[in-house]
């Protein structure tokens, strides 16, 4: 097992492009697996079988790749893939912008720590804090509404990582 803190992150892209394809390699002809972090959902789309989406150090949803891009279940997940820069976005000439800031890691918001910066949050979530529960076969999540909730997602179409 490797862990991988952000390796390819101040890296151009070309040179992104060759070290995750070696590393795709690596994983395939040494039968790796990598704990591969980083704040790039394009890379996390390219070099990952199961994702793990974290928010202000807690475990908010983990689950295999399709699935979690396609019907994501946290709205921070939603909004993590709505950040990702696409062409169509572009010509429409806006981005999607999280709400308020990040909270002090010290002091924790009660309830939900995303609850601050979520649209879909209710008094509940000031309250008492999600589990984090399985949804479905190796699928989990922490969110008293991801039952309830229709969030976006991204088809994932990713045979080569763009460069």
């Amino acid at each position: 097992m490797i862990v991988a803190d952000e390796p390819v992150s101040a890296l151009d892209v070309s040179i992104q492009a060759q070290i995750l394809n070696l590393l795709k390699d690596l994983q395939e002809q040494q039968n790796l697996t990598y704990i591969f972090v980083s704040h790039n959902m394009s890379v996390i789309r390219y070099i990952s079988d199961r994702i793990a989406v974290m928010y202000a150090g807690k475990l908010v949803e983990l689950g295999p790749k399709q699935e979690l891009l396609a019907h994501p279940k946290h709205p921070y997940t939603e909004l993590l893939l709505a950040a990702v820069p696409r062409a169509i976005d572009r010509r429409r000439g806006h981005r999607i912008v999280t709400p308020g800031e990040p909270p002090d890691l010290a002091h924790l918001p009660s309830g939900c720590v995303f609850r601050p910066r979520c649209k879909y949050a209710h008094d509940r979530c000031a309250e008492e804090e999600p589990e984090l529960r399985e949804l479905a076969p190796g699928y989990h999540v922490s969110c008293h509404f991801a039952e309830d909730l229709s969030l976006g997602g991204v088809v994932p179409r990713v045979k080569s990582f763009p460069a």
